[in-house]
C-alpha cells in the first residue's frame, strides 16, 4: 500500500507530540499526518521540517480517512476514541492503558512479545505496555532467554512526565517558587517533588502503587506462562523532567559470570550496554534521551544473582514502539 495516514489523538501531549516529532525522523509526508487534541490544544501548529502540522480539535468524524490512528490521550478520554476509530475500521495502537488488562487486547513490548501480533485476535486495538514495564521486561529479557529467570525486582525512578505536560509543568513551577522562598503549589503531586523524592507513583491501595500495580500487571501479560518469574517492584518520583531510571535485580535459573552477562546485554541490538566505570559511565536518562533503545549498566553479578541499571527516555521510547507497532498494522490492509 501507499504510505498510510497516521491520525495522532493527544498530539499537543508530552508523548503525542514526540510521536508527531518521529513520523518526521521516519521521512512520513506531511499530508498523511493528522493531529488531533482537545479544543485546549487544538490550533496549536507543530513544525514539521519544512512544513507544520495543525493540531484539530477532536470530533466524532475526525478519524475518517486515516489508516491507523495512535491514542496519546488520557484514559478516559482514549478509550471512546478507540472504541469509535475501531467501529471505523481502522487500526488502533492505545498508548493510554485503557486496554492493558484486556484479555482481548494485545498488549505488546516490541522486542520481547512481538509474536503476540502475529496470533489472531478480536478487533483493531492493540496496547502498548506502560514505559516502565517496556524498560523492565525489555532489559532483562535476554537474561532470561539465555540463563532462564527465577525472580525480578525493579525500583523505578519517574520523572515528572509521567504525569504528562502538568507534572513537568509542574515541577518547574514548584523549582521556581522554592528558588525564591515561596510555598510550592500542589495542584498534581500529592506533595512537593520539587528538591524531594516521592515513594509512590499514583494512588496506593493493597499495599501497591497505581505505578507499581501496573507493572507487575503487566509483566505477567508480557512474560504469562508456566516460566513466568516473580516479581516485585517499587516506584518513586524523582524531580527531574523525563526519562525513567530502573534498579534491577535478578536471580537466574543458571549461574553466570560477569562478563557473560554483559556479552549477552551487549548482543542485543535493543539495548545499549554503557560500561565504562574507571570514565563514570553508566545509565543515565540525559544519555537516554531521543534513544529508542534501552540503556543497561552498572552491571554487578554474584552467582545466579545479577544486579543492573537501566534507563530510558519514556516518551521517546513509547512514540518510537507506537510508531513500529502502527506502520506494522498498517501493511496488513
Amino acid at each position: 500500500m501507499s504510505e498510510p495516514i497516521i491520525a495522532v489523538v493527544g498530539a499537543s501531549g508530552v508523548v503525542g507530540r514526540q510521536v508527531v516529532q518521529g513520523l518526521l525522523m521516519r521521512d512520513h509526508p506531511a499530508d498523511h499526518v493528522r493531529a488531533f487534541a482537545s479544543e485546549r490544544g487544538a490550533g496549536e501548529e507543530l513544525d514539521f521540517g519544512d512544513d507544520s502540522i495543525v493540531i484539530e480539535k477532536y470530533g466524532d468524524d475526525s478519524l475518517r480517512g486515516a489508516n491507523v490512528v495512535i491514542v496519546a490521550a488520557p484514559p478516559e478520554v482514549a478509550r471512546p476514541v478507540a472504541e469509535r476509530a475501531q467501529a471505523l475500521g481502522l487500526w488502533v495502537v492505545d498508548l493510554s492503558g485503557s486496554f492493558r488488562v484486556d484479555d482481548k487486547v494485545p498488549l505488546v513490548v516490541p522486542g520481547v512479545n512481538d509474536g503476540v501480533l502475529d496470533r489472531p485476535f478480536p478487533g483493531r486495538i492493540v496496547s502498548l505496555a506502560h514505559a516502565s514495564t517496556q524498560a523492565f521486561t525489555r532489559a532483562l529479557e535476554p537474561l532470561r532467554a539465555a540463563f532462564g529467570l527465577l525472580f525480578a525486582d525493579a525500583t523505578v525512578l519517574c520523572g515528572s512526565a509521567v504525569y504528562g505536560s502538568p507534572g513537568v509543568a509542574q515541577l518547574s513551577k514548584q523549582t521556581a517558587e522554592l528558588m525564591n522562598a515561596k510555598d510550592p503549589d500542589l495542584e498534581v503531586f500529592p506533595h512537593r517533588l520539587g528538591f524531594n523524592v516521592i515513594p509512590s507513583v499514583g494512588a496506593i491501595e493493597g499495599g501497591l502503587s497505581q505505578q507499581e500495580r501496573a507493572l507487575l500487571i503487566e509483566t505477567a501479560r508480557v512474560w504469562g506462562g508456566e516460566k513466568m518469574p516473580a516479581v516485585t517492584t517499587t516506584s518513586v518520583l524523582v524531580p527531574t523532567y523525563h526519562g525513567f531510571t530502573l534498579v534491577l535485580s535478578a536471580h537466574l535459573a543458571r549461574r553466570a559470570d560477569a562478563d557473560g552477562v554483559r556479552a549477552v546485554l551487549k548482543a542485543d541490538s535493543g539495548l545499549k550496554l554503557l560500561y565504562e566505570p574507571a570514565e563514570n559511565i553508566y545509565p543515565m536518562p540525559m544519555l537516554a534521551t531521543d534513544d529508542a533503545t534501552v540503556h543497561v549498566g552498572r552491571v554487578r553479578v554474584l552467582g545466579e544473582r545479577v544486579q543492573l541499571v537501566a534507563a530510558i527516555d519514556n516518551a521517546f521510547r513509547t512514540a518510537d514502539a507506537a510508531l513500529d507497532i502502527a506502520f506494522e498494522l498498517a501493511d496488513r490492509d
